[in-house]
């Protein structure tokens, strides 16, 4: 006779096993190739419906404001965050953010929806500020976008990726491909910056080591996205974007009228 116990426990393990078995994701065909790990996390990417991003900035970067004389000052970037949820289909996006620049911390959220920005910060006042998503610095709905950008410039010279070692990510493994550019390839400075080129950091002579992680189980989803500036000063500061809940319903909506500044 089997006794209530031991059934008991045997039924609670053979759900678990279930339970384990529907929820897993199958792994992958091995990949060896760096630009085919690039690809099919880049393909993954396209065929995304929604995504979760948190960024963590850290290190340090000399800081030059327009019209100051000078060499600058240099600025503890160590503390700064972001997160967002992102819609690729609408597209729209929600932001929220935290930058800590030389003891001083700016706190807001950006609001991407149907061709405009909303943002708030702890230096504008409660209300959000409206403005086409054309001429927003950033406009977090194009992630999908800016991901596609940053995979053309790590495949255009296919030759310089190099496999690393395979690395735990949430529960499973990634492979990670990394390399190094220019600011300018980039287009974090240049003709092709944009916006960017404001940036009050001097990146001439310096160097941006990129590691991307891939999901080994399909479909490969990009794991993360790590960018280390290194500047000829001897500063560094590294940037983490790590992607989860792919595919996940996410609600963005814009603020509501009585939230909004009035156009002045």
């Amino acid at each position: 006779m089997i006794r209530p116990s031991s059934a008991v426990l045997g039924l609670v393990a053979a759900v678990a096993l279930l339970a384990g078995a529907c929820n897993s994701t199958p792994p992958g065909p091995a990949l060896t190739d760096p630009k085919e790990i690039l690809t099919a996390a880049l393909k993954s990417t396209e065929a995304a419906k929604s995504v979760h991003l948190d960024v963590t900035v850290d290190g340090k970067a000399t800081v030059k404001l327009p019209g100051a004389s000078g060499a600058g000052t240099t600025v503890d970037l160590a503390g700064t965050t972001a997160s967002a949820d992102i819609d690729f289909v609408k597209p729209a996006a929600r932001a929220i953010f935290s930058a800590k620049v030389a003891g001083l911390t700016v706190a807001g959220e950006i609001i991407a929806i149907d061709g405009k920005t909303y943002t708030k910060t702890t230096l504008t006042g409660p209300l959000y500020q409206e403005s086409a998503a054309s001429a927003a610095p950033v406009d977090p709905s194009n992630a999908g976008g800016l991901m596609k950008d940053l995979g053309d410039v790590l495949l255009k010279d296919a030759g310089a990726l190099v496999k690393g070692e395979d690395v735990a990510c949430g529960s499973g493994q990634c492979y990670t491909v990394s390399t190094t550019l220019s600011p300018d390839e980039l287009g974090l400075s240049g003709p092709g910056a944009g916006a960017l080129s404001s940036l009050p950091i001097d990146l001439t002579g310096a160097t941006v080591k990129v590691t991307v992680a891939v999901e080994k189980s399909l479909p490969y989803h990009l794991a993360s996205v790590t960018a280390v500036l290194t500047t000829p000063d001897g500063n560094a500061v590294t940037v983490v974007a790590t992607a989860s809940k792919w595919d996940q319903p996410v609600t963005i909506a814009a603020p509501p009228p009585d939230q909004v500044k009035p156009a002045s």
